[in-house]
């Protein structure tokens, strides 16, 4: 189905559609014209005939023109017949028939072998000179001319549209391939691959081209934006944690028993927003790591089930101390290629960002089995705005609502960086009441290692 909603392809066949229709108009306007025109030319020749007879003065030239013109004609294209009181019928019609003036019949009404008959006939019935004339003009050239324009779109314009459409679906094809490159590009280049490219063919001069090359324009000049703000917060995480970390350390020199209780209090405070800034610092380095992509070469075959299992054991009593309480719903066995380590920091983090932002309540830990493992966290809280759901993964960012909670705005960041690494598809949706978040990971390649 989506063949069929691909523009090219629908601009082909409506250009299809138009030459047919345009032809078939055009040889119905070719037939009505010549059928007309025949039409004409056997009125005309009924006419003639019958002015000619009309014209003659004596009866006796009447019949003898009657008699030779039914000896010359063929039945197939005239008929006559003449009764005058008292003498012989003349003419090629030897039944009498009920015809009225420019009357067209079959000739199943002529009491004569078909095989010698027209199709129809154009008849005429009247009086000339003392006697009655019938007339019939055969019209097999207007059935004829049916055939012929048949056989003319038979034989022309099947073909034709036979090549058109073969040579409109290979070029349709070759430009929905090309829109579906740039598709897939800007596809990726949205989902954070920012090194997508369009793949140019050499055709650079018509649109199609000149709108890839410009989004590998945009695709670069993003990578490199991108890649150095990457680089800028790395750095600066990198040169600020040694000097903080210092502080902490002289922050420890300074607490040697000689100061006042009130002293030790602040020193604690200092100690514990040092502790915080290194964590955050550590955070964006580990971010910045992830995206890089280079822990993708140490992959194993992980089993998320047993490794959530593990975790909901280890935060199970400090949910328990907040008033939550964590279940966990897994499967025997799901099997994916990652990190354990990583996965197991995107597991944690959920379940942290669940019990830090939640009221006392239940939180579940859900994986599901199969080709795809899904890992879900849901809790029963308040839950996330759908237009705030996009933007809680950016790096820093923190709700209004939570700007007073503890928490550096990195924990969603540092599961979505984990999950991309991972190539699996992050989800947050209402749990109606609450969050859901999932996460889909991609089926198991047969070639990775069996991880510990």
């Amino acid at each position: 189905m989506s063949r069929l909603r691909s523009t090219p392809l629908r601009l082909t066949a409506t250009l299809v559609v138009v030459f047919v229709l345009f032809t078939l108009a055009g040889y119905a306007t070719a037939y009505l014209v010549t059928r007309t025109s025949l039409s004409r030319e056997v009125n005309a020749q009924l006419e003639q005939t019958v002015d000619m007879l009309r014209a003659i003065a004596e009866p006796d030239e009447i019949r003898e023109r009657i008699g030779e013109i039914a000896a010359g004609a063929q039945p197939r294209d005239l008929l006559l017949r003449y009764t005058e009181p008292g003498k012989p019928v003349l003419g090629n019609l030897t039944v009498p028939i009920e015809a009225s003036a420019y009357r067209v019949i079959g000739h199943d009404a002529i009491p004569r072998p078909s095989s010698t008959l027209a199709d129809s006939y154009l008849a005429w019935q009247g009086p000339v000179g003392e006697g009655r004339l019938t007339l019939l003009v055969g019209r097999d050239s207007l059935n004829e001319l049916g055939e012929t324009f048949a056989k003319v779109l038979l034989f022309s314009l099947v073909p034709a549209l036979l090549l058109v459409t073969a040579i409109g679906a290979l070029v349709a094809r070759r430009a929905r391939d090309r829109v579906e490159a740039i598709r897939s590009a800007l596809a990726r280049l949205t989902s954070g691959h920012h090194d997508a490219r369009v793949t140019i063919s050499g055709e650079v001069d018509d649109d199609l081209g000149q709108i890839g090359v410009a989004v590998n324009r945009m695709a670069e000049a993003q990578e490199a934006s991108m890649e150095a703000l990457r680089q800028v917060s790395a750095d600066v995480a990198h040169d600020l944690r040694t000097p903080i970390q210092r502080v902490a350390v002289l922050l420890d020199r300074l607490d040697d028993g000689s100061l006042t209780d009130s002293a030790r209090g602040t020193i604690a405070e200092a100690r514990a927003e040092t502790a915080h800034i290194v964590a955050t610092f550590q955070s964006l380095l580990q971010i910045a790591q992830l995206e890089g992509g280079q822990a993708r070469a140490s992959f194993t075959a992980v089993d998320l089930a047993s490794l959530a299992a593990s975790l909901a054991d280890v935060y199970e009593p400090a949910g328990e101390e907040s008033g939550h309480r964590l279940e966990a719903r897994v499967v025997d066995a799901a099997m994916v290629s990652g990190d354990r380590t990583l996965l197991g920091r995107l597991i944690a983090n959920l379940i942290e960002n669940a019990l830090r932002h939640t009221p006392p309540g239940r939180i579940q830990l859900i994986v599901e089995g199969g080709p795809s493992p899904v890992l879900r966290v849901v809790d029963d809280g308040p839950g996330i705005p759908e237009g705030e759901r996009s933007r809680v993964l950016r790096r820093l960012y923190r709700m209004e609502r939570s700007r007073t909670s503890e928490g550096s705005g990195l924990g969603l960041s540092l599961v979505a960086a984990i999950a991309e690494l991972h190539e699996a598809t992050l989800t947050l949706e209402d749990a109606a009441p609450g969050l859901r978040v999932s996460v889909c990971f991609p089926a198991l390649s047969h070639s990775v290692g069996a991880g510990r």
